[in-house]
């Protein structure tokens, strides 16, 4: 498996909206369900695990960079999103938790 494998060109948002961390993730994985790498009926579970593996512990590996990740049986095979926020996203010490 290569990263090409994971992150095919649907699933690039090269211009996030978002205005903080947790926009950030529901951006993205609203990405991977239009681009039919998640189920729509599974979109507000794998949200939840994500957000719950964030809020445990925060996958920010600095410089800006952030890659919240969980596993779950819902979805098969590996998928993945990027996303890119043109003008910066808050810290998570300024946002705090949801």
């Amino acid at each position: 498996m290569t990263l090409g494998d994971i992150l095919t060109s649907d699933s690039i948002v090269s211009d996030l909206k978002a205005r903080d961390r947790w926009e950030a993730i529901e951006e993205l994985i609203d990405c991977l369900v239009a681009a039919g790498r998640i189920a729509p009926q599974h979109r507000d579970a794998v949200t939840t695990v994500i957000r719950r593996r964030e809020t445990s512990m925060s996958t920010g590996i600095g410089y800006g960079i952030g890659i919240p990740h969980a596993s779950t049986n819902l979805i098969q095979s590996v998928v993945g999103a990027f996303g890119r926020s043109r003008g910066g996203l808050p810290s998570r010490r300024s946002t705090g938790n949801r």
